[in-house]
């Protein structure tokens, strides 16, 4: 797989404890740093990094 960015296609917010929520709006574009057998570890321009789930491409995402 040579995938250089995703666009969110649905808003999705991150939680975890002790932090505010992180929103990335519908629209936003990430970088897709690597791949895993069932995720794809992407990044925003902040360089914040987080997993998206292959099984939620075109659902949540799709490839650039």
């Amino acid at each position: 797989m040579d995938l250089k960015a995703i666009e969110l296609i649905e808003t999705i917010t991150l939680h975890k404890d002790n932090f505010e929520p992180k929103i990335f709006e519908k629209g936003t574009v990430l970088k897709v740093i690597m791949p895993t057998p069932t995720s794809l570890l992407v990044s925003d321009d902040d360089g914040f990094s987080f997993t998206v789930a292959l099984d939620q491409e075109d659902k949540i995402w799709h490839k650039l």
